[in-house]
């Protein structure tokens, strides 16, 4: 099934690509828009490499490093793009990503332990962990290529830790399409190739939920620990996203308790607690950096891209977004946010495999599903309750367990017993709900 969901994959979104290209005008295509179907191409190549014999062993081994080759290759060739167009550093050339750049290398003047001081002095807390990674990385070795080189490892790793989240609960070879499927994503190698806290802020929530499951897996209180020690490290990132680990946790010891007992209803009633709360603290973070609700669409695009914000399309982009754009506009600046979209589109084509394996996940009352079904759920609520889910880096972090999600989906598709025709109509639905997703968005955008 993998190995068949794939080609088809491949054939129906190399035809979209050719279908928008002929209805796009001509200002839309460039050396990126190449780059965008080539990155597609060979995500999609590799995943029906990795299916092709579904009994067949995989390794970790093998698993980090052909993460970790794709991910320099497809840099490169990003870089070299731009080093021959004379485009500034990609690196930094956001303005989140320059100040995490240039608070990072005064380390140079101040020393490390100085600069720390100074950052932790002068900026909000929720903003130390990107700007003391970047102090201490560059207090070692004063170069971008080292943060890149830092952020693709921990790419590496993150496949190798999502692959072993899957083993727990579906086969290897599903498991194993899970993690190089996330982290061979265009996306993730965009920013592994900044210096925006995306990157290595989404390796350590990976590692949070991978050390929770090696605990309660091996019954281990270290495990637990290097779990809150994760979280703890999260809080200084963005301490809602925290706070949602926590509840997803909570929600496995929940889940796994007696149907009605009172430590059942407890644990429930503090998941709800958490949540609102947690919300309420995010909204009042956005409205802090952002103003009004005026303001925060504004920063998220949302305004533009739906043509005077539409809660329907708000909500739709949360529940299948973000949508990918795969041409770019004049406005787009140095880094064409189609450069994004080659990885998106991959993943809008497994988003019914995902609801699917939520279904299951539920339906069945699969306990070892419950943290990664609990953070994605409620991380994707969370995005739409903030107006922020045509904004890739406000939903970045659950983007890695929705992989998880589809091939268990993909996996209890199998299983089960389901009929043919009623797997042959979801496969179907999916294709030409990505197909009109695709022509709306980039058709609107462009021409726009």
């Amino acid at each position: 099934m993998l190995y068949r969901l794939h080609n088809n994959i491949f054939i129906v979104g190399l035809w979209t690509v050719g279908l928008l290209a002929f209805l796009v005008t001509n200002r839309a295509y460039s050396t990126i828009t190449a780059i965008t179907v080539f990155a597609f191409a060979t995500q999609v190549l590799l995943l029906i490499w990795a299916a092709k014999e579904e009994s067949a062993a995989h390794s970790e081994k093998e698993l980090f490093f052909t993460t970790l080759i794709y991910s320099i290759l497809l840099g490169g060739l990003i870089y070299s793009v731009f080093y021959y167009n004379g485009t500034e550093d990609l690196a930094i050339d956001d303005p989140d990503a320059a100040l995490y750049y240039r608070a990072g290398m005064r380390a140079q003047d101040l020393g490390a332990l100085g600069n720390a001081i100074r950052i932790v002095n002068n900026h909000p807390f929720d903003d130390w962990g990107a700007l003391l990674l970047s102090n201490f990385m560059l207090a070692v070795i004063p170069s971008t290529i080292f943060m890149i080189a830092l952020h693709m490892l921990t790419g590496a790793l993150s496949a190798v830790m999502l692959f072993r989240i899957g083993k727990h609960v579906m086969p290897e070879t599903h498991a194993y399409m899970a993690g190089l499927a996330y982290s061979t994503s265009s996306f993730l190698i965009l920013f592994h190739c900044t210096f925006l806290k995306e990157s290595f802020f989404t390796f350590l929530v990976i590692a949070a939920v991978y050390f929770f499951y090696r605990a309660i897996a091996d019954d281990s209180r270290l495990s637990l620990l290097t779990t809150a020690m994760f979280v703890i490290w999260i809080v200084f990132y963005r301490p809602a996203v925290a706070a949602f680990l926590i509840v997803a946790f909570v929600s496995y010891y929940a889940v796994n308790q007696r149907r009605g007992s009172a430590i059942s209803v407890f644990l429930y009633a503090a998941i709800f607690v958490g949540i609102v709360a947690s919300m309420a603290f995010m909204q009042s973070q956005m409205e802090y950096y952002a103003g009004d609700e005026d303001a925060i669409l504004e920063e998220s695009g949302s305004s533009n891209y739906s043509g005077g914000f539409n809660f329907f399309v708000g909500w739709f982009a949360s529940l299948f977004g973000p949508f990918p754009t795969l041409f770019p506009t004049e406005a787009a600046g140095v880094v064409p946010m189609n450069l994004y979209g080659a990885g998106l589109m991959y993943k809008l084509f497994i988003v019914i495999p995902l609801w699917v394996g939520v279904f299951f996940a539920l339906k069945q009352v699969d306990v070892l599903m419950a943290p990664v079904v609990a953070f994605t759920v409620v991380e994707i609520l969370a995005a739409a309750y903030v107006l922020a889910s045509f904004e890739l880096r406000k939903v970045m972090l659950h983007i890695p367990f929705t992989y998880v999600i589809a091939f268990y989906g993909l996996y209890q598709l199998e299983k089960n017993a389901i009929s043919p025709t009623i797997k042959q109509l979801m496969e179907i639905v999916g294709y030409f709900m990505a197909i009109g997703v695709l022509l709306l968005w980039n058709v609107i955008r462009v021409k726009g």
